[in-house]
């Protein structure tokens, strides 16, 4: 009698952390199996709701979202239905345990992330978006290993198709801050391609010069895209030698809060993430000041003068500009120069 309270009470243990399938689920089954997949989707969010699952339910829950998505972007590859779908199948991805649903979800969502991205007329945000996708199937794939080499090839693909189509026209802008522009929007889709690289680092030495301030907030990563939320620089005058670089570098200043210019915040940064501060001269920075006779004085925008190493007033959207030295080792190469405090940040890549 006691063996067999034991065996039921094993038994009983069992199925309690296995977990049988309810009605729900098993409908859900049915309709994923015959191909209805928004009607499995309901049935197993059913299923969810009452907590009743078993051990296979978000392998075949994540089935059924990934199959819809793909019979959704079939009929049309922009629907609003489709990110929905990927995005819960993302949050069952820790619970699936079988790896052909692991590899049938990264495969899918490369593919349409693909598809996405080639089609004609697409805005940026769409192209975003569809890299995004595939992006989050290469590092699910890797993590999963499952998929891993079609979702790479998918990448590629979609990556230089997008290269061939739109570098050639950046690189034929005649502005060099609109080039600068253009080239780095596909640098964020394609950032170790060897002609893109190639193209960026050139018109970071045309625009040298420039002050890189574009006209809507992009929001994106300060090492790919130079945000107007921050810290603008330009190099009116420059000089590099092996172990030096000097020259006038101004500011701009658009990050909505009128700050102090600390010289010893400017550094300059290797390639390889080696870093140098910058030798501070003599510079000026633009302020507000009251001109004419009295009782007409009017607000003009003056220079005021900075001796070597002082700290200016750097006012939002005025200017200030300073003369700074750099001094390195002969095998420091030099990528960018940096100016980061509280309120912001900006970097002025120089090419090689």
């Amino acid at each position: 009698m006691k063996k067999f309270l034991i065996a039921a009470l094993t038994v009983s243990v069992a199925l309690a952390l296995t977990g049988c399938k309810g009605t729900n689920e098993k409908r859900g089954d049915e309709h994923l199996k015959e191909g209805r997949f928004r009607n499995a989707i309901n049935s197993y969010l059913d299923a969810k709701k009452k907590n009743s699952m078993s051990d296979e339910f978000y392998d075949n829950f994540t089935l059924a979202l990934v199959r819809a998505a793909e019979i959704e972007a079939k009929k049309d590859v922009n629907s609003d239905l489709i990110n929905g779908y990927f995005e819960k199948a993302s949050v069952n991805m820790a619970e699936v345990k079988k790896q052909e649903v692991v590899e049938e979800y990264v495969t899918t969502l490369a593919t349409v992330g693909k598809n996405q991205a080639s089609q004609e007329g697409t805005d940026y945000a769409t192209i975003i978006n569809a890299f995004a996708k595939m992006d989050t199937a290469l590092a699910t794939a890797k993590a999963r290993g499952a998929g891993e080499a079609t979702v790479k090839t998918l990448r590629n693909e979609a990556e230089n198709a997008y290269v061939a189509k739109n570098l050639g026209d950046a690189k034929a802008e005649s502005d060099p801050v609109v080039a600068a522009y253009q080239i780095m929007k596909i640098a964020e889709m394609a950032p170790e391609n060897a002609e893109v690289k190639e193209a960026l680092n050139k018109n970071r030495i045309d625009t040298r010069g420039y002050f890189l301030i574009f006209g809507e907030q992009i929001g994106e990563k300060v090492n790919r895209r130079i945000d107007k939320w921050g810290y603008v620089m330009a190099f009116p005058t420059i000089k590099m030698a092996p172990g030096s670089l000097a020259g006038e570098l101004q500011f701009w200043a658009s990050t909505g809060n009128n700050t102090k210019l600390d010289p010893s915040k400017i550094k300059l940064v290797s390639t390889d993430g080696k870093e140098v501060i910058a030798k501070a001269g003599t510079g000026w920075c633009e302020a507000e000041v009251l001109e004419g006779k009295k009782g007409e004085e009017k607000i003009e925008k003056k220079k005021k003068n900075l001796k070597a190493g002082e700290i200016g007033d750097l006012m939002n959207e005025f200017q200030c500009s300073l003369n700074v030295t750099f001094s390195y080792d002969k095998d420091f190469v030099p990528d960018y120069v940096e100016y980061k405090d509280e309120f912001g940040i900006g970097r002025k890549y120089l090419g090689q």
